[in-house]
């Protein structure tokens, strides 16, 4: 006995059907407009900005636009990181920046700003910074062009303990107001507070600023600063501060 065949007609409308919803599915992608570009993530980097670097035509087809040139255009901005662009059925774009983040002012004819990478950036939005460290003590063999990232180790280091010192404690690092460099990796740190040293010296960033973290929380914040001098943390496994009454404190 043989197998019944297969309704040929039946099948052929089938596949019709489907090829012609294909077919209607990619010509109403194809006609979609951008009616509305959307800007998230984005803090410093004001929204008017991103707009105009992305330079979206209006009702521009959503389908013909070019996600990998409007993200290097958003991306030519010195405060902007990272840019991804997706389209959002049926009529929008969205852009997603991720942003430099100033974690330092360094001082050269005028302020410019570095990132935790060393990258420069322009005082353009300082509206939003009001609670940076200096980094003074800059050798004039360092260069500073925007986007750039800074040439110089010593600045590196003292980057290296600005970064590690804001994941420790942001109150310790928003109480830090200037970082100075003295060559060859010697970094002293100056407390906003009456400008109280902090003999920092080279190398062992993770372990100074817990003995530095503990100390303050500890001892400064009880004692207050009125009378501290200085603390110096170059002594391996300890912290030794000098206060006005020439008490000497080890820790």
């Amino acid at each position: 006995m043989s197998e019944p065949r297969p309704n040929r007609i039946g099948l052929f409308l089938l596949v019709a059907a489907v090829v012609a919803l294909i077919a209607g599915a990619n010509a109403w992608k194809t006609s979609l407009k951008v009616r509305r570009v959307d800007v998230r993530g984005n803090r410093l980097v004001q929204t008017n900005e991103v707009l105009q670097l992305a330079h979206v035509p209006q009702n521009a087809l959503l389908y013909t636009a070019d996600l990998t040139a409007i993200e290097q255009n958003v991306m030519s901005h010195h405060y902007v990181r990272d840019a991804v662009v997706e389209r959002d059925l049926p009529s929008t774009l969205r852009i997603t920046v991720r942003e430099r983040i100033p974690i330092a002012i360094v001082n050269r004819g005028e302020p410019l700003y570095l990132d935790e990478e060393g990258v420069v950036l322009p005082r353009t939005i300082a509206r939003h910074l009001l609670d940076l460290p200096v980094i003074s003590g800059v050798p004039g063999s360092v260069t500073l062009p925007l986007g750039s990232r800074v040439n110089g180790s010593d600045v590196a280091e003292a980057l290296r303990v600005l970064v590690a010192l804001r994941i420790l404690n942001k109150e310790l690092y928003h109480n830090i107001s200037e970082v100075h460099l003295r060559g060859n990796g010697d970094v002293v740190m100056y407390a906003a507070e009456r400008g109280v040293p902090i003999l920092f010296g080279q190398g062992g960033v993770a372990p100074k600023l817990v003995r530095l973290e503990s100390f303050w929380r500890a001892v400064v914040r009880d004692r207050g600063v009125q009378s501290l001098e200085y603390v110096d943390l170059r002594f391996e496994s300890q912290v030794v501060a000098r206060w006005s009454d020439d008490i000497t404190k080890n820790m």
